[in-house]
C-alpha cells in the first residue's frame, strides 16, 4: 500500500516538473493573434488642410492584412513631442495645439498588430492662427455692474480660459479669477469691484497651455450692492405654491447652499406656472439676480426653471384680485428669462462646462426700465421647467442693486 502510494506521488511529482517547463519556455516568439515580424507599408498622403492651431492630415492607409492604427508624430513650437493615433479604418489625423503659425514637419506612420512600425511619410504642415490669438483680438470690455463684460468671438468653440488679474493701487498685477468656455458667441461679466476706476488685465489659455499676450481694460464699475438675505421672507401671497414639499424647506432657497441635490425649494406635482412671493426686507433699485439650479444628478433637469417672469412691487397696498390667468396684474413687470445650458445636450447629459456654469450661479441683468423701481416684493412665475416636469425646485436666488432702505 506504502508503494502504491510512492508511486503516486511520484507521477504528480513528474506532472509538476512538466508545468513547470512549460511555463519557463520563453513565450517572447508569441504575440497577437495574426501578429508578424513584418512592417507595414508606407501610408500615402493625400491632403493636407491646415486650421486654426492645427491641421487635418488626409491619408490612405497600406493594405496590410494586420493594420491596426495610423500615428502622427511631431513636436510643437515649443519642441514638446507629441503623437495622434487614428484607427486604421478613419481617413484623417486632427493636429491641434499649435498657439504659433508656422511650418512643422509630422511624421505618418503605420502600425500593425505586432507593433511593427512603417517607414515615416513626412508632411509639412502651416497651422493658421491659433484660437486663443483670434479670441483676444475680438474682446470687448464694457462698464457693467460690479466689474466689466468681457464679450468675445470663439468661433471654432475651442476649450478656453479668459483669465482676469486687476492692477492694485501700487501697479502691481494680481489675478482674481479664472472663467472657462467653449461658447462660439459670449460674454462674461467679472463681478465683485467697487465703483472706482479699475484696470482689468485679461489673457487667454488653451487646454494645452498655450496663452496670448494681456489685454487692459479701464472702466469704472456700475454700483452693485448684495443684497442681504438675513431680511428675506416668504410672503404668502394667493395662487403662490409652497415651495416647502417633500422634506424640503422654502428658506433653503436663501440659506447660501447650493448645487446639493439635497439642499432646495420644492413644490407638489402640479400643472404649470408656480408662483413664488418672496419679501426681500429691504428696498432697492435691483440691477440683476442669479438663480442657482438644484444640482447633483438633477442638474438641467426635474423642476429646475427653464423659462420664468419675474414682477416686483415697493409695497402690496392696492393691489387687485389675484387673477390666475394674469398672475403680474397690479405688478411691475421686471423681465422674461430663460435658462441657458452652455453644452446644449439634452436633460440627463451634462458637461463640465455645464456644472461650473451653474455652480456660478446663472446671472441675469434687469433691463433698463425694470431698474427704476424701488422693489421690495418678488413674484418669481416659473412658466417651464427642464425636461417638462410639472414641478418647480430653486437651489438659490441672489438679487444685486442699489439699496434705498
Amino acid at each position: 500500500m506504502v508503494k502504491n502510494i510512492n508511486i503516486m506521488n511520484y507521477k504528480v511529482y513528474l506532472i509538476m516538473i512538466t508545468i513547470l517547463i512549460a511555463s519557463c519556455i520563453d513565450d517572447s516568439e508569441h504575440g497577437p493573434y495574426g501578429a508578424d515580424n513584418i512592417p507595414p507599408g508606407q501610408v500615402t498622403v493625400d491632403e493636407v488642410v491646415n486650421t486654426a492651431g492645427g491641421a487635418i492630415i488626409y491619408f490612405t492607409p497600406p493594405s496590410d492584412e494586420d493594420l491596426l492604427y495610423v500615428k502622427a508624430a511631431f513636436e510643437d513650437e515649443n519642441e514638446i513631442e507629441r503623437e495622434v493615433i487614428v484607427s486604421a479604418v478613419i481617413d484623417s489625423l486632427s493636429i491641434v495645439g499649435f498657439a504659433e503659425e508656422g511650418t512643422y514637419p509630422v511624421e505618418v506612420f503605420a502600425v500593425d498588430r505586432g507593433e511593427n512600425q512603417s517607414a515615416p511619410t513626412i508632411v509639412n504642415i502651416s497651422p493658421l492662427e491659433a484660437p486663443i490669438h483670434a479670441i483676444l483680438n475680438s474682446m470687448e470690455g464694457t462698464q457693467d455692474f460690479g466689474g466689466i463684460n468681457i464679450s468675445y468671438l470663439n468661433p471654432t468653440r475651442a476649450e478656453v480660459s479668459l483669465n482676469m488679474s486687476i492692477l492694485d493701487d501700487d501697479g502691481n498685477l494680481v489675478f482674481r479669477e479664472s472663467f472657462y468656455t467653449s461658447q462660439a458667441n459670449s460674454s462674461y461679466s467679472f463681478r465683485g469691484y467697487d465703483p472706482v476706476p479699475t484696470t482689468f488685465v485679461i489673457y487667454v489659455e488653451d487646454r494645452w497651455g498655450n496663452q496670448t499676450a494681456t489685454r487692459s481694460f479701464e472702466v469704472i464699475p456700475l454700483e452693485d450692492i448684495f443684497l442681504d438675505k438675513a431680511y428675506w421672507a416668504i410672503q404668502s401671497m394667493p395662487g403662490d405654491e409652497s415651495f416647502s414639499e417633500y422634506g424640503f424647506s422654502a428658506n433653503q432657497i436663501w440659506d447660501g447652499y447650493w448645487s446639493n441635490q439635497w439642499n432646495c425649494g420644492h413644490t407638489n406635482f402640479l400643472p404649470l406656472p408656480h408662483q413664488l412671493t418672496l419679501d426681500l426686507g429691504q428696498t432697492a433699485k435691483l440691477n440683476r439676480f442669479k438663480l442657482y439650479q438644484r444640482g447633483g444628478s438633477e442638474l438641467y433637469k426635474h423642476g429646475n426653471p427653464k423659462r420664468f417672469k419675474i414682477y416686483g412691487r415697493e409695497n402690496l397696498d392696492g393691489l387687485p384680485i389675484y387673477d390666475p390667468d394674469d398672475p403680474g396684474d397690479g405688478w411691475i413687470y421686471m423681465g422674461d428669462f430663460e435658462s441657458f445650458k452652455p453644452s446644449g445636450l439634452p436633460p440627463g447629459s451634462n458637461t463640465a462646462e455645464d456644472y461650473e456654469y451653474q455652480d456660478n450661479g446663472e446671472d441675469f441683468v434687469f433691463g433698463y426700465d425694470a431698474r427704476q423701481y424701488n422693489i421690495r416684493y418678488i413674484r418669481f412665475v416659473n412658466v417651464e421647467s427642464w425636461n417638462n416636469q410639472m414641478v418647480t425646485v430653486i437651489g438659490e436666488l441672489s438679487f444685486w442693486g442699489s439699496v434705498i432702505n
